[in-house]
């Protein structure tokens, strides 16, 4: 996992983001020690040029977080980001904004995201303006419509004057990632581009995301609570629980061989047309919990593991090579793997 790679784009170290929820009335009395909730939680790992990195979970699990932690539109606690080579932490603020050029998020609610008083054009007017790309309104209108016909919010003169409230959800998303593309970023954070949309929308937005990779070569973090999405469109999935990434690997690896038993649930959760499919029932119970107050001598899963021992209370695993290309942080992993 720490081996660096010359083909890399992002590289995320260690990163943690903490919130602080105050102080309890027993820490106040006994101890005086502030209550965080752990959003993310000492997480690392990379994404290639070209690569689509899913990050799969429970809503509450700090997928969001981390994606705006790595763009800095939070702050981390701690942690080191790297965006090829650069560390983007300890970036002054006019050094970042040259940067965001290049590495930019498509919002998960596209009707939040965009101005309603502004129509499409004004809208990549503005990203225009701010950044300063080019220098004549003759190649701005041209940059304009040449970036609509790339969403394919075509006929351009049907979209150019129209505001978000006559659009519908997919032609919404679709101007979401037309102003980001219009920046010709190299690294993009999806963060639930689809969740909101019609059933009947998702793949054609889904098959515009895996365009944008193919012909501009652009790199995504692609968050998600959906696996059968995830599927469609990522290289490799992480899981994660808490704050935690519990397995990454392959796509298919995840999908046809998950070692970690939290995995093994989600894969499981999901509905399949057929009746003739084995279905992997997973006695877990509970929920997951939105303070992650567990300690960190103690793994994040246990409380609903149905592989739970002692030694799981007692000892935070590791994120180790389960498999060829295969991470996994669980102790009893071999002992899951067996049953599904």
């Amino acid at each position: 996992m720490k081996e660096k790679n010359n083909n890399e784009v992002l590289r995320v170290e260690n990163l943690k983001k903490y919130f602080p929820v105050g102080k309890s009335l027993f820490a106040s009395i006994f101890s005086g020690k502030e209550e965080y909730v752990r959003a993310v939680d000492d997480v690392s790992f990379s994404v290639k040029e070209g690569e689509i990195l899913g990050f799969v979970g429970e809503s509450g699990c700090g997928k969001t977080t981390m994606g705006r932690t790595i763009l800095r539109l939070v702050e981390p606690t701690s942690g080191k980001i790297y965006y090829k080579g650069t560390e983007v932490i300890s970036l002054s603020k006019k050094r970042l904004k040259s940067l965001r050029r290049r590495m930019q998020m498509i919002f998960q609610d596209p009707y939040g995201s965009l101005n309603p008083r502004r129509t499409v054009a004004e809208t990549l007017r503005q990203t225009i303006k701010i950044h300063k790309l080019v220098n004549s309104k003759a190649e701005e209108e041209t940059l304009i419509k040449k970036t609509l016909e790339e969403v394919e919010l075509k006929p351009v003169g049907e979209f150019w004057d129209k505001y978000p409230g006559f659009l519908s959800g997919g032609q919404l998303q679709r101007v979401s990632a037309g102003r980001v593309l219009i920046l010709q970023p190299k690294f993009i954070v999806a963060d639930e581009p689809v969740s909101m949309l019609d059933v009947s929308v998702r793949v054609g937005v889904l098959d515009l995301l895996l365009r944008m990779r193919n012909k501009f070569g652009i790199s995504f973090i692609y968050i998600t609570h959906d696996l059968a999405t995830a599927r469609y469109v990522c290289d490799r999935i992480a899981i994660m629980y808490l704050g935690k990434i519990v397995e990454i690997a392959q796509t298919e690896d995840i999908i046809n061989k998950p070692l970690h038993p939290y995995t093994q649930a989600l894969i499981s959760a999901v509905p399949v047309p057929d009746p003739t499919v084995k279905i992997h029932d997973l006695p877990i119970k509970g929920y997951l919990s939105l303070t992650s107050d567990l300690v960190s001598s103690s793994c994040r899963f246990y409380p609903r593991c149905p592989y739970a021992t002692k030694k799981c209370h007692e000892e935070e695993p590791p994120l180790v090579q389960g498999e060829r290309d295969h991470y996994v942080a669980c102790i009893n992993y071999r002992k899951s793997k067996s049953v599904y």
